[in-house]
């Protein structure tokens, strides 16, 4: 082949070469620019859910805030006057498709699991409709928990039990720090746990109820258990739903409080804290836990005021 002839032909094919080059290269860019723009996109939407999260988080813990500087300022009125009561009843306040919901509950008239004997913790889940021979049997299970013996009750856990049900772990033999603890405790199921949130406390530290600030949760367990035909009613005497052997007089005034938010732009928040109200304290309470709480923000048609009101009622 002459020389010239030989060149073009090189050319010729060095160009092929280059252009499939070039094609594969552009084909790669559009694939990474794809991928990039994805990625973008995600990013944006992720942020927009981290920001939307932020602000009822931001929301809920400035109420939670207020709550606690209301409940330790003695000078004020109690908090029940300024319209949120401490039974454990919500105060919903909507304003703009915005929903709070601020449940405040007397630890005094709850169930403490460090202080409680069996037969209390025994009254208590039979109100929750365990069967008489579960109830008894996971409230000494309970007390195995967290006394200092391996010795188990009758029907009892000790670590024997939680090694023949192949459990890591065995009881604490020590007080519980916290209510969700109770969830290592053999026996106990997270739904009978979720039931149980609302009724049990580590800070009373009191053997029984205190019935005059006992949330309606409480007193639908006693009357439960009495076979009421419902349970307690506001304005239906509260002693009766607690058995005699079982009502205190509290001494501790601590709270439960659940602060829940849903923003306008479908943010959902909700911190759960136990403030105890102490004249040592540099801002009048001690926050005793600050966790985040799983709770389900009531229906709109079930608000009481706006979101501006709730705030009014805490300054």
């Amino acid at each position: 082949m002459p020389k010239t002839a030989a060149t073009a032909a090189a050319k010729r094919t060095d160009g092929g070469f280059v252009l499939v080059s070039v094609l594969w290269l552009l084909a790669l860019l559009t694939v990474v620019t794809f991928v990039l723009l994805t990625t973008i996109r995600l990013d944006v939407r992720t942020t927009g859910q981290l920001v939307r999260h932020a602000e009822a988080e931001a929301l809920a813990d400035g109420l939670m805030r207020l709550v606690a500087l209301r409940l330790g300022d003695r000078t004020r009125r109690p908090l029940t006057a300024a319209g949120i009561p401490t039974d454990g009843t919500a105060v919903v306040c909507v304003h703009d498709d915005a929903t709070v919901e601020i449940a405040v509950s007397d630890v005094g008239g709850l169930v403490d699991l460090n202080a409680a004997p069996v037969n209390v913790l025994e009254w208590l889940l039979l109100g929750l409709g365990l069967a008489p021979d579960n109830a008894a049997a996971l409230a000494t299970a309970i007390v195995d928990f967290r006394d200092a013996d391996d010795v188990p009750g009758v029907r009892g856990a000790e670590s024997a039990a939680y090694r023949a049900a192949g459990l890591a772990h065995g009881p604490k033999n020590g007080p519980f720090e916290t209510v969700t603890e109770l969830d290592q405790v053999l026996g106990m199921s997270p739904g009978l746990l979720e039931r149980l949130r609302p009724l049990i406390t580590v800070y009373s530290r009191q053997p029984g109820v205190d019935p005059t600030v006992a949330p309606r949760a409480i007193l639908a367990v006693g009357a439960a258990v009495s076979r009421s035909a419902s349970p307690a009613r506001v304005g239906e005497p509260r002693l009766e739903a607690i058995p005699s052997e079982f009502r205190i007089r509290s001494s501790v005034r601590a709270y439960r409080v659940t602060v829940s938010v849903q923003s306008p732009r479908g943010g959902r928040f909700a911190r759960e804290a136990v403030v105890e109200p102490a004249r040592t304290a540099p801002l009048g309470f001690w926050m005793r836990e600050w966790t985040v709480a799983t709770h389900t923000i009531a229906p709109a048609s079930d608000a009481s005021a706006g979101v501006e009101t709730c705030v009014r009622m805490l300054l």
